[in-house]
């Protein structure tokens, strides 16, 4: 298997664990409302489905996400931006690890300031910032044509819209959020599936 088709398939399977966990849990969790909830409380300290999506879809799916991601990196090597972007997207993946491993308070009420609260806020939320940027210098590097850097500057615009719209916290917070998670996840697949067929920058050696 070649780096860019093992990249894909870890970003793959990180995303089908994702999102499985989104919808799993989602499901088992009483009342609960994907427009106005965040993605977190499924996975927070005292939810019924807490333990259940933090550990078997949170943590495995950053995984795997980082895992491809870094990949993409290495894949990238000979452009600056590229690596630089690959690797920020890399943090991001990260981030969803770090984010099952440090789980909110029930809720995600930001008024409980534990430990594993804050760390959970500042893993999840710089994992967050690094994804426009990912998204964006990953996208210059790429050289695709006009309509691959329009994709990529829309989906990056995406992504900040809904990172407003968690730290904001408005009413439809929830519906923001998945906003931001299905640009990374149409980003990151499509990128991959690219790297996979051989598209990529090669810098003079």
């Amino acid at each position: 298997m070649t780096p860019g088709r093992l990249a894909f398939v870890l970003i793959l399977l990180g995303e089908i664990v994702q999102w499985g966990g989104i919808v799993i849990g989602g499901a088992a969790y009483p009342g609960y409302d994907p427009l106005r909830q965040y993605i977190s409380e499924l996975g927070a300290t005292g939810a019924v489905t807490g333990s259940m999506v933090s550990w078997w879809f949170f943590v495995p799916s950053g995984v795997f996400i980082t895992a491809g991601c870094l990949i993409a990196a290495w894949i990238m090597r000979r452009s600056v931006p590229g690596v630089i972007g690959w690797v920020l997207l890399a943090w991001y993946g990260a981030s969803l690890t770090g984010a099952g491993v440090y789980p909110c308070e029930f809720e995600c009420a930001r008024s409980e300031a534990t430990f594993s609260a804050l760390m959970h806020d500042l893993v999840g939320g710089t994992g967050y910032l690094a994804v426009p940027i990912g998204i964006w210098l990953a996208t210059a590097a790429a050289k695709m044509g006009r309509r691959f850097v329009a994709f990529g500057v829309i989906c990056g615009l995406l992504t900040v819209v809904g990172f407003a719209g968690v730290v904001a916290d408005p009413e439809f917070g929830g519906l923001l959020q998945r906003v931001l998670e299905v640009a990374v996840t149409v980003f990151l697949l499509v990128s991959a599936w690219l790297l996979a067929k051989g598209r990529r920058v090669t810098a003079p050696a």
